[in-house]
């Protein structure tokens, strides 16, 4: 076998890996808006340049059929491509959206690194016990009742945490609906704060079938980004338009 033989096949698996890792990524832990809000091109860029290209390049460079040590060599190799594989996943699990939360007024995307484990053995409610792998969970969080858990929040917010980042005010996004509705603001907000994207805004009410009295828009804090989130009066919610729900 020739060197370009050995790296195009190096190439086709570490590609095939990839395509799966990143089908992954895309299609279940960074679904529709959230992968380039929540930065997930960087995990392909290291996908791309230590899996798919570094690896067969080095096996192109050090192959040569007969070479004493060759099957260490090409076993190093693979071995540090599982580590830098190894290491992408668990970035990318631990950053991935698991909730995106309404919060008096918007909406606000933890991630599962911004929910602490101890917070989690204080929620009651087993729907929200575990961090979903499925995908975000779209839910509400209802104000603390108690004045010690008020003044907790508070103290939180000094930190960069709000109620987003506490699973265990969290309820089923039914209970919340109707407020978010409530809460939306008209459509002609963010025309005027996207002066440049009205068509945009025209073409998915069209596309849904509603005239403007049906629907609003709430904001939607990420890491990376803002989003408008479209939702009917009822709060129902109709999909994320990549705009600045907050003006210029």
């Amino acid at each position: 076998m020739s060197r370009w033989q050995a790296a195009g096949i190096h190439l086709g698996i570490s590609a095939m890996v990839a395509s799966i890792v990143m089908g992954v990524l895309f299609l279940v832990w960074y679904p529709s808006t959230y992968f380039t809000a929540m930065g997930g091109e960087q995990l392909v860029y290291l996908l791309v340049g230590c899996d798919v290209v570094l690896g067969p390049l080095i096996t192109l460079i050090i192959y040569k059929s007969g070479k004493k040590n060759l099957r260490f060599d090409l076993a190093v190799i693979a071995l540090i491509q599982s580590a830098a594989l190894t290491y992408g996943v668990i970035v990318a699990a631990e950053a991935r959206p698991v909730y995106t939360v309404f919060v008096v007024d918007r909406f606000e995307v933890a991630a599962a690194n911004d929910i602490d484990r101890e917070e989690l053995q204080k929620v009651t409610n087993p729907e929200f016990k575990t961090m979903p792998w499925t995908g975000p969970r779209i839910v509400g969080a209802l104000k603390p009742t108690t004045a010690d858990e008020q003044m907790r929040i508070i103290m939180a917010w000094g930190q960069g945490k709000d109620m987003h980042n506490f699973p265990q005010l969290f309820v089923p996004y039914s209970e919340v609906a109707a407020e978010a509705g409530r809460r939306a603001q008209s459509l002609d907000v963010l025309r005027r704060f996207n002066p440049g994207k009205k068509d945009e805004i025209d073409t998915f009410v069209r596309r849904h079938n509603l005239t403007e009295a049906d629907v609003g828009f709430l904001p939607m804090r990420v890491k990376r980004a803002e989003r408008a989130v479209v939702v009917t009066k009822k709060g129902d919610i109709l999909g994320m338009l990549e705009m600045s729900p907050w003006g210029p």
